[in-house]
């Protein structure tokens, strides 16, 4: 591999962590306006339909980990993020 091809390469394996572990864009809201944090996560159960295997801040946002059922009644995992104020979901992975 010549000097150029190397440069890149590291360059752009770099660039990898940010884009892999990137979060979601939550709306910055002050912390007095966040939603409590049992109300949202009744709200993930009983609303969303989602099991939750752990739950925490990611910057401004609310996080969980965990799973949902689909039509099929399989479980799968889930990452969610959810506004902090709302509680309406962000980003879902």
């Amino acid at each position: 591999m010549n000097f150029k091809v190397k440069t890149v390469f590291f360059a752009a394996l770099a660039a990898l962590p940010s884009v892999v572990f990137a979060g979601a864009d939550c709306t910055e809201h002050p912390k007095s306006e966040w939603m409590n944090v049992l109300d949202l996560q009744k709200r993930i159960v009983n609303e969303y339909g989602f099991s939750i295997a752990k739950f925490k801040v990611d910057d401004e946002c609310y996080e969980i980990y965990g799973w949902e059922t689909d039509e099929n009644g399989k479980e799968q995992k889930i990452e969610v993020y959810f506004d902090a104020k709302t509680g309406d979901i962000v980003k879902k992975k």
